[in-house]
């Protein structure tokens, strides 16, 4: 991994996971944004898998990870003006986008802002409905506010992963129960974001980019319904379904989704395979 900062409008420092070392040849930057209670490094296994001729970009979003909290709250939308500066920062054009549950989220504003930005978008275990229950998320920031996450990991490890995933209590799940359980009372400004963000029907309408949709059978979330939803409603998008997985696909089936990643960006530049040997 290879540190990037950037710095947002209002000076706050964003840090991202950039490639490694430079690409084996100039292809087009793909940016991966993670879910709410992540930072990027949810990512790191995919961005292991996937071949050097890709330059991978996993920031944290603001006020996450090793992200500084800047003066904005982090709405949905102002992640997306984040995430434009970032990509207006690499300079190298427009970017593959890959958005996680609340990255999905921003991902989305992004494509409804900025399109221009975009060669393709990857979504996973989101919706393009507001929230429906914003009384449930209400009170789930209201307590996070009061007594911070220590005593919410078993929870959150049921509401971010499958059955299998958790009951197998790898090591990485091991790792992501401390990280959730030492995220403190902050992270109740990313929960507010996420619950109070607009619904994107009106933009499925209009949205012509490339789309890859992934959903989590065993999600608890989001139901593979409603990226079903999204892909009746843009033509030429692609859903795939991982048996095995719930609300966070790229850490419980890492592989399936790098796969599934290298083959949709193939299918976009016939001839040009990006995937790596073997």
């Amino acid at each position: 991994m290879n540190p990037v900062i950037f710095v947002a409008d209002d000076e706050a420092r964003l840090f991202c996971r950039g490639p490694g070392q430079a690409p084996e040849r100039k292809s087009a930057p793909v940016l991966m944004l993670h879910s709410l209670f992540f930072d990027g490094s949810m990512f790191d296994a995919v961005r292991s898998l996937l071949p050097a001729t890709l330059a991978v970009y996993a920031p944290d979003h603001r006020g996450q990870g090793q992200s500084e909290a800047g003066r904005y709250a982090p709405s949905i939308d102002r992640l997306a003006s984040d995430t434009i500066g970032i990509i207006e920062a690499l300079g190298e054009g427009p970017v593959h986008l890959v958005g996680s549950s609340m990255g999905g989220y921003v991902a989305l504003r992004i494509a409804e802002r900025r399109p221009d930005l975009l060669l393709s978008c990857v979504l996973s275990c989101c919706t393009a409905h507001a929230e429906r229950q914003p009384e449930r998320f209400a009170a789930l920031e209201q307590r996070i506010r009061e007594e911070g996450t220590a005593q919410l990991g078993p929870t959150l490890l049921q509401t971010m992963f499958g059955e299998r995933f958790v009951a197998e209590n790898s090591d990485a799940c091991q790792a992501w129960q401390r990280h959730f359980e030492g995220l403190g009372p902050s992270a109740a400004e990313a929960v507010h974001g996420v619950f109070s963000r607009p619904g994107y029907e009106a933009l499925l309408n209009d949205l012509r980019l490339p789309l890859l949709l992934f959903s989590g059978e065993m999600d608890r979330a989001k139901r593979p319904a409603d990226m079903e939803y999204i892909a009746g409603r843009v033509p030429g998008s692609r859903h795939v379904t991982v048996a095995d997985s719930g609300h966070t696909p790229p850490v419980e089936n890492p592989a399936l989704f790098a796969r599934e990643l290298q083959r949709f960006w193939d299918s976009l530049t016939p001839g040009a395979k990006t995937h790596a040997p073997g």
